[in-house]
């Protein structure tokens, strides 16, 4: 399984960069790498994620590279109904070992200081030419939105696999790694 985690590591990296460069909306190209990676294919959840792409809105907020990655980590180990408060607490530890990963990584979780560290500046995502702005600076850079993605998904899948291990019956039911 140890050769299987790192190729799992190496691929849901790679995937949520490339769904990064190719199709942007950060929140959804790190989840779906997730969900690929891990054999889960859940439409509505993907939908749903569209809502925090480019920090919640595009609004610079939380980044969507992070939102992606706990909504993927609340899927597997987040409560089932409200009545529930040891799966919350539970699932609520999982998403915090992400989110501190994250923000010991980039130095903050927010989307507009991970552009500025980037980029040197803020962007305005809300407006198509700022986007558009940013996005042709990406391709030409070696670490941009794409890589942090690629690093939430990373960071997520780790957390993954320590899930598993617990044996939470509800991520083992959804996961389906080819073994």
């Amino acid at each position: 399984m140890e050769c299987d985690r790192r190729e799992i590591l190496k691929r849901v990296a790679e995937e949520a960069c490339l769904n990064e460069k190719r199709y942007h909306l950060c929140s959804q190209g790190t989840l779906a790498a997730l969900m690929r990676s891990f054999g889960i294919h859940n439409t509505d959840l993907l939908r749903a994620s569209t809502a925090f792409a480019g920090g919640g809105v595009r609004r610079g907020h939380m980044c969507g590279a992070l939102s992606g990655a706990l909504l993927f980590i609340g899927l597997l180990a987040g409560r089932d109904d409200l009545e529930m408060r040891e799966q919350a607490v539970r699932g609520l530890g999982y998403c915090d070992k992400v989110y501190r990963s994250f923000e010991e990584k980039f130095g903050t979780v927010l989307c507009r200081q991970i552009q500025k560290t980037l980029y040197g500046r803020e962007y305005e995502l809300t407006r198509q030419e700022e986007r558009d702005e940013m996005h042709a600076l990406m391709e030409r850079m070696e670490f941009a939105c794409p890589q942090v993605c690629g690093e939430a998904a990373r960071m997520a899948a780790l957390t993954v696999f320590e899930i598993l291990e617990a044996g939470h019956p509800v991520a083992n039911s959804l996961i389906r790694l080819s073994r």
